[in-house]
């Protein structure tokens, strides 16, 4: 029995489904993590019929379905009394023609038998379902091995390693993936044929490869992600063949654990036209790429004369904004010196403490606005730009001067210079 309960939206579309003398499965991740008492993040269910009849079947019990895939027969049913109805995506049992391009299948065939959709999936332990006993209870289709592996936390392919991974590529990186999230070894078939396949990542699209990057790089343990993309031969068909090079003290969980910052880390050594065309090549949002760029953007050593005060930890928020705190944690990581990490350390907790101060580091936060310069004397046009920037300044140096009245008189005597 599965250490989890099993929503009870799930097990009444199961009874629908029996009642109308068919099937219903949970199966793949659901069952794998209810099995390893994790919340699964969503259901996906395996049936006997044919979408068309799942959507039949479905209506007629009174349920909203959205025909969300009908070419592979799946179909999307919000299933409770409660709103929102929890959507569970029917997929009909099915078998899969030839992989022709690395990815997709080129036919699919409904069969209505659940022992097909299980012999086509990547991993055992995603190749369990859960069925309905005649007596009522819960139990388990294991057809490959998927408990012991879940036991012995072995991740392995179904049937031929080989193989599932020329049907799909992407299956290279979800097997990292998964090894790293649920802290499991790759059983060594299975390595070893990822190694073999590498180059088929080639074929996936870059939005797909920078899904799992990302994904593994702000999961659980991002330094063994890294460490087996590089050990297996994955890393060149991700960067392009760029060489990922961390110090051996530099450990990027101990990073901000968001995307662009542990991005940043293993392009840290790369020359930045290099760094850029990988980015680019990975085809992220505008807003993570120049968060990549940013982190990127001064990676010379601290310069020693620079001060280490808050008045300097101001102008780096002033200059790389929400990224400024986060620069400079990335700046110690990679410092060649512990003197440089020292210093760095310093000033991203100075910084941390200007931000949670609130400390003004932009002309929006100034006390004075261009209207009151203007009533103040100064003449409408690049003027009132050039005053705010030099008032700016000077809170940048001193935030107690930001008040109306110290403005108005560094104004008055900017006036008479």
């Amino acid at each position: 029995m599965p250490p989890t309960p099993i929503p009870t939206a799930v097990r009444t579309l199961m009874e629908l489904f029996a009642k109308n003398g068919e099937r219903a499965y949970p199966v793949g991740g659901c069952v794998r993590d209810t099995l390893m008492g994790l919340p699964p993040h969503d259901w996906d269910v395996a049936v006997t019929t044919a979408p068309e009849r799942t959507m039949e079947i479905c209506r007629a019990a009174g349920y909203a379905v959205v025909p969300t895939g009908l070419k592979h027969g799946t179909v999307t049913v919000l299933v409770g009394e409660e709103k929102p109805r929890m959507p569970i995506e029917c997929t009909t049992c099915r078998t899969e023609g030839g992989y022709s391009d690395g990815r997709h299948p080129d036919a699919v065939s409904f069969t209505g038998r659940i022992e097909d959709d299980l012999s086509r999936r990547d991993f055992t332990v995603n190749a369990m379902a859960l069925d309905t006993a005649p007596d009522g209870t819960l139990c388990i289709l294991d057809l490959f091995g998927g408990q012991t592996d879940l036991e012995e936390k072995i991740l392995r392919c179904v049937g031929d390693p080989d193989t599932r991974f020329g049907e799909d590529a992407l299956r290279l990186l979800r097997a990292i993936r998964f090894a790293v999230r649920l802290d499991f070894e790759i059983a060594p078939a299975t390595y070893a044929a990822i190694r073999r396949g590498a180059a088929g990542l080639a074929r996936i699209s870059r939005e797909r490869v920078a899904s799992e990057l990302k994904q593994i790089l702000t999961g659980r343990n991002p330094d063994r992600g890294v460490a087996l993309l590089m050990d297996s031969g994955l890393m060149p068909y991700i960067l392009a063949d760029i060489p990922v090079v961390l110090p051996a003290d530099t450990r990027i969980a101990d990073l901000p654990a968001d995307y662009p910052t542990r991005l940043a880390a293993i392009l840290w050594r790369t020359e930045t036209e290099t760094a850029h065309a990988a980015l680019v090549s990975l085809k992220p949002s505008g807003e993570e790429s120049h968060a990549v760029m940013t982190l990127l953007d001064d990676r010379a050593p601290l310069n020693s004369a620079a001060p280490i005060d808050m008045a300097t930890a101001r102008r780096l928020r002033h200059q790389y904004g929400a990224l400024a705190h986060t620069r400079q944690i990335l700046r110690a990581a990679f410092a060649t010196t512990a003197a440089d990490r020292t210093a760095e350390e310093r000033l991203a907790q100075l910084i941390e403490a200007s931000s949670a101060a609130r400390e003004p580091v932009t002309a929006a936060e100034l006390a004075l606005g261009g209207r009151d310069l203007i009533a103040l004397g100064v003449p409408a046009g690049p003027t009132v730009g050039k005053t705010m920037a030099r008032l700016l300044d000077a809170v940048l140096d001193d935030p107690a001067q930001n008040t109306p009245e110290a403005l108005s008189e560094l104004v008055r005597k900017f006036q008479v210079e």
